[in-house]
């Protein structure tokens, strides 16, 4: 009573677009226009695609800097990342985001160093499939980054100072977003 009541309508997944055949039986299936799932009319089989949970981690030092990668792979290669990435099955965002910050830079922490503070979507395109992430972000700090290295998908490792943040350089638009997300919330200014 008395609050505004949102109308959310179902997305169409991309990815539904290169699925012809029912993974279980293998007769051919449309998918009903403006919905996330196909179905098959012969055998039954539902499938449904909802967003990929996919996790970040910006870490701060005890100067204020914060650590970025260099994305060594497509999509975006080359440009400044915030280190993450999927979660796997199973898998709570916390120990996804502290395991990926381990894979990506060689920095463990445990996900009780971590704070949670953003959401964004974000549409990835992997090798012509289009994927449609669901982004959480946290935030932690440490004392400083001298063990950080380029590790896994990471073609280097980049350390700055918020405000140094050449926000075209970074790879996605939400991790841009999260970036001056996290700078409103510290009360931190851009040039």
């Amino acid at each position: 009573e008395g609050g505004v009541r949102a109308v959310v309508m179902k997305q169409y997944h991309p990815t539904l677009d290169s699925i012809r055949f029912c993974p279980q039986c293998g007769a051919p299936v449309r998918t009903p226009p403006r919905e996330n799932y196909l179905e098959c009319s012969r055998c039954g089989f539902v499938l449904f695609f909802n967003a990929a949970l996919a996790v970040a981690v910006v870490l701060r030092d005890a100067s204020g800097r914060i650590l970025l990668t260099r994305r060594a792979k497509e999509p975006a290669k080359g440009r400044l990342d915030v280190p993450g990435g999927f979660a796997d099955i199973f898998e709570k965002p916390e120990d996804a985001a502290c395991r990926e910050l381990a894979e990506e830079c060689g920095i463990v922490l445990l996900p009780e160093n971590l704070d949670y503070f953003y959401s964004d979507v974000n549409p990835y395109s992997y090798r012509g499939v289009a994927y449609v992430s669901t982004d959480l972000y946290f935030s932690a700090q440490v004392p400083d980054f001298s063990s950080a290295r380029a590790l896994d998908e990471s073609s280097g490792i980049a350390v700055m100072f918020p405000q140094e943040i050449d926000m075209r350089e970074v790879s996605f638009d939400s991790a841009r977003n999260a970036l001056k997300h996290y700078m409103a919330r510290n009360d931190i200014k851009r040039h």
